[in-house]
């Protein structure tokens, strides 16, 4: 069941295991719930892609769910309709009885170090391999951490070209964990050699000062191809919540911490009913009381919004909160228009969080985690929380002196975080609304209500401790301190001539229009929090309007450039490089935004889906502009040398594809001879360059569209060359009967075929038979 490197390299992970009292197998766990949800897991699955594939217009396929559809209750077993659902979500906000009231974690309390109110500040994201990274999550000043088996995460696979006696990173990890948690690297540091140079690592805090762990897994739609069950790889999803809970449990009890998940990508109550009984059934043979796995959840997929009332009505026992996040919500949202022609999305590096759209989407998540988490009138048992902010420090030994820009991307932090916190600011008046008040005449009592400040957590994706600082700050306010933060003196910096403002700083002028332009400041520059009556929301149609889809749904205004198109080619071909070399948090630095970039899984979603719409329907170029050639700068090698003038009107043809294609290979090019003459060897395997660059030419040139295209660079980079060519065809190319026929006559990898049926989640009959290898000839 166990691939038997991984079983001689970590025989501690596996095997039977003292939980709460009782003996529990790690692997007859891992069978068990795999063998009981693999048939609802793959259901849910094909539901996506049939979606997906689904020719019916947006507003048609995407809409509000009809008021009488049902959703099985994991509780009583019992089917409740959405308009139940809905119905009980608005009596709990009102405080009214009623047979469909329901609140979130009614049943097992929070445990306060997990409470989303109580422990305001970052939460931190990255993986804990190596070591070092575990240690620096440790040692950060957020106060929560997420170890990262999912976008982010170390890599599950070995890629091609590693020593077959290199450990696969993802058991590393939880190996980390394991030895973290047990107290293994107590007052010891770990010693590495980087770069040449020797570095030492040691946890600098108390057991009792460690952020708060949830660990985040990966999706329902990854597989772990090291552990089987019945000849076919596990959910990844079950694999790491067993393994990180039947190791971690009883040495974060005795630290008066617990087990907590931070959930990705779900779409529907059906799918979040497959991660309910994932955990209860974990729960079960723990012997713990169901609810005692709490978890947050990534509300990242368009899809989920449309019946995320239902979705938290199905996690109830459990749900602590949902994040909003620009980047898998972004790519897709994308997704969603991709079909249709007028739904072409502007650059999405230009489509931040204060965009309207953007900020319909954080509001709505606002209100839901209100309504849901509402007790006797008080905002207690949920919070909504913030977004990613993805953006990297410089170092100061940077080669080029880059570290002269990291005053941007503190300021972006400080700016991010305030601007959240202003969107979690709600306020419900005794009577009926009349005006818009400001947060002062609300905290002076001159106006009669209750006032909510909902959004207290957020997301960065770099431990350095002035950006985590940056971000706590405004997160922690005292909520009477906050307009007083706004008003404060301006002051600024001097970045290559321009005035940049310094963290301490009060808003800019530019700043504060823009929250003026988003009805988060009135006129005179007074924190204006959303006024939500009671009247606003007390039937299910006036919260699921056309309006509201709308708001959030619609595509935002924005310009489509071929400077843009260049800059989404070079984010997504570097981090597939860097994926297929088994690096899957990868900074990048950001030539247009002068800054370090941490790109993962959902940045790589969103330019591949962005680059294969605009490819698909030959988008017409909005904007003048010039296709960029590569050039040294004072910064590095950029794409900043104008090369040849592009008008609007001009549509993205298959001619133009190319020519982005082809400077992007003369950029990759002239960065390896800089590298060079550097004496820098870099970190990552060349060799995959080219394999980046064919994947991306078949991926965005097909009409064939892949979901969660990560996929397509996980079965690459595990495989080698001639295996390569045939996934490619069986991907992009054939259909899926010429593949099988080739499979059966010899003349094809089963390997090609497998991964092709894992990237489209397509589930073949058990009675489908071919043969293991090729044939010789």
């Amino acid at each position: 069941m166990i691939q038997p490197d991984v079983m001689q390299k970590f025989p501690e992970l596996f095997g039977k295991k003292k939980i709460n009292g009782r003996e529990v197998s790690v692997e007859d766990t891992i069978a068990a719930i795999t063998r009981e949800l693999r048939p609802e897991i793959a259901a849910v699955l094909s539901a996506r892609r049939e979606l997906l594939a689904s020719p019916a217009g947006v507003q048609e396929k995407y809409a509000w769910p009809a008021w009488e559809q049902k959703f099985d209750d994991p509780i009583s077993g019992k089917p409740w309709t959405f308009r139940q659902i809905v119905q009980g979500m608005i009596d709990n906000f009102l405080g009214r009885d009623s047979e469909w009231r329901w609140r979130l974690n009614d049943q097992v309390p929070i445990p306060p170090d997990a409470h989303p109110l109580t422990n305001a500040g970052l939460e931190l994201t990255g993986p804990w391999a190596p070591l070092d990274m575990a240690f620096n999550a440790l040692n950060s000043p957020a106060p929560v951490n997420m170890p990262d088996w999912e976008d982010a995460s170390p890599p599950h696979f070995r890629p091609d070209g590693v020593p077959k006696t290199e450990p696969i990173a993802v058991y590393v990890a939880l190996q980390n964990a394991k030895d973290i948690h047990e107290g293994r690297w107590q007052d010891k540091a770990y010693e590495v050699v980087k770069k040449g140079n020797k570095r030492s690592y040691k946890i600098n805090k108390p057991t009792g000062q460690w952020p708060t762990r949830f660990n985040r897994p990966p999706s329902i739609h990854v597989k772990y191809d090291q552990i089987e069950v019945d000849g076919k790889p596990a959910p990844g999803t079950v694999a790491v919540t067993v393994l990180w809970t039947l190791n971690n449990y009883d040495a974060l009890k005795r630290a008066g911490a617990g087990v907590y998940f931070y959930i990705p990508k779900l779409q529907t109550p059906r799918e979040a009913l497959v991660v309910e009984k994932i955990l209860s059934r974990i729960e079960g043979a723990a012997g713990l009381p169901v609810g005692t796995l709490k978890i947050k959840m990534l509300y990242e997929e368009g899809n989920a919004g449309r019946s995320l009332p239902a979705i938290a009505w199905v996690l109830r026992r459990r749900l602590l909160g949902t994040n909003v996040g620009r980047w898998d919500y972004l790519g897709s949202v994308i997704e969603m228009w991709k079909d249709d022609p007028k739904g072409i999305f502007p650059d999405p590096q230009t489509v931040g969080m204060a965009v309207p759209t953007m900020i319909a989407y954080q509001r709505y998540n606002a209100l839901m985690m209100l309504m849901a988490g509402m007790k006797n009138g008080e905002l207690t048992q949920a919070a909504p929380i913030g977004g990613m902010a993805a953006v990297m420090i410089y170092q100061q030994s940077d080669a080029y002196g880059r570290s002269r820009y990291n005053p941007l991307a503190l300021r972006a932090m400080v700016i991010d975080k305030l601007r959240e916190r202003l969107l979690g600011l709600m306020f419900v008046p005794d009577g009926s609304a009349s005006g818009q008040p400001t947060l002062e005449e609300i905290t002076s009592g001159k106006v009669k209500g209750r006032l909510y400040d909902a959004y207290r957590q957020s997301w960065v994706a770099s431990p350095e401790p002035a950006y985590v600082a940056a971000g706590n700050e405004p997160l922690r306010l005292a909520v009477n301190q906050i307009q007083a933060r706004l008003d404060a003196k301006q002051d600024t910096t001097d970045v290559k001539g321009r005035a940049v403002p310094t963290v301490q700083s009060g808003l800019s002028d530019a700043e504060r229009a823009v929250l003026q332009s988003r009805g988060l400041l009135n006129a005179q520059g007074k924190i204006t929090p959303w006024v939500v009556s009671k009247e606003m929301i007390d039937t299910p149609e006036k919260i699921f309007s056309e309006q509201r889809w709308n708001d959030i749904y619609g595509v935002p205004k924005g310009e489509v450039t071929i400077e843009h198109i260049q800059h989404a080619f070079y984010m997504a071909a570097n981090y597939g490089f860097q994926i297929l070399n088994g690096n899957f948090a990868a900074a990048i630095d950001d030539y247009e935004l002068k800054l370090r970039f941490m790109n993962d899984l959902a940045t790589y979603r969103i330019n591949v889906s962005w680059l294969w719409q605009l490819a698909r329907h030959q988008a017409p170029i909005t904007k003048d502009g010039v296709f960029k050639r590569s050039t040294l700068t004072d910064d590095g090698v950029e794409l900043a040398k104008d090369a040849e003038p592009v008008k609007a009107g001009m549509r993205f043809t298959r001619e133009m594809f190319d020519k982005v294609w082809n400077y992007h290979n003369e950029w990759t090019s002239e960065f390896f001879a800089e590298l060079d003459r550097r004496h820098d060897p870099g970190r990552f395997d060349r060799s995959k360059a080219p394999v980046i660059m064919e994947l991306l030419k078949r991926q965005l040139l097909s009409p064939r569209y892949i979901q969660h295209s990560a996929r397509v660079l996980f079965e690459l980079g595990k495989a080698d060359a001639q295996q390569r060519a045939q996934i490619l065809d069986a991907v992009f190319d054939l259909s899926r009967e010429e593949v099988v026929k080739r499979v059966q006559a010899g003349k094809m990898d089963k390997v090609a075929l497998e991964a092709s049926d894992y990237i489209y989640d397509i589930f073949p009959a058990a009675s489908e038979v071919v043969p293991q290898q090729m044939s010789a000839d």
